[in-house]
């Protein structure tokens, strides 16, 4: 596992640097009659996890060398690449699929069916968890947006 730790931390660390270079002060906004600076919370989150992706490059280096691991192996097993890449292919269909339809029409069936793709059989979790988002993205959209609280 520690060729995985290094590759997410590297990840982390490559997100944080995006975000501290180009998404924050490109997007945060500037606000000079705020009390506190729009964006001073995503900078502490960009700081936090670039510190936290450093420490787990680091020890997963570590572990590494003590085993005598590369971080880099060309042996690759393609069903548990296949396995773990699935769920993305199935997110990237229902955004196609979005693109065409209201997701209070898509949304529900799609999280549902993502849930049970990937294990969930108890009907409560299934419905609760795949009607509850979209029912609120409708509250959200319709009635908040209505009385201009959004």
């Amino acid at each position: 596992m520690p060729r995985h730790s290094f590759w997410s931390g590297l990840a982390v660390i490559g997100f944080a640097l995006l975000a501290l270079n180009w998404v924050i002060p490109n997007y945060a906004g500037v606000n000079p009659l705020a009390q506190m600076p729009p964006d001073l919370v995503p900078r502490i989150a960009s700081w936090i996890m670039l510190v936290s992706g450093i420490i787990v490059v680091i020890q997963a280096t570590v572990e590494m060398v003590r085993a005598g691991e590369k971080p880099v192996s060309l042996d690759i097993d393609w069903p548990d690449l296949g396995w773990k890449l699935w769920p993305f292919a199935y997110v990237a269909v229902g955004i196609y699929f979005l693109t065409f339809l209201k997701v209070t029409y898509v949304g529900a069936p799609l999280i549902a069916g993502m849930l049970f793709l990937l294990g969930e059989r108890r009907w409560y979790i299934l419905i609760g968890c795949s009607i509850a988002p979209v029912i609120l993205l409708y509250f959200l959209s319709v009635y908040l947006m209505r009385v201009g609280v959004i």
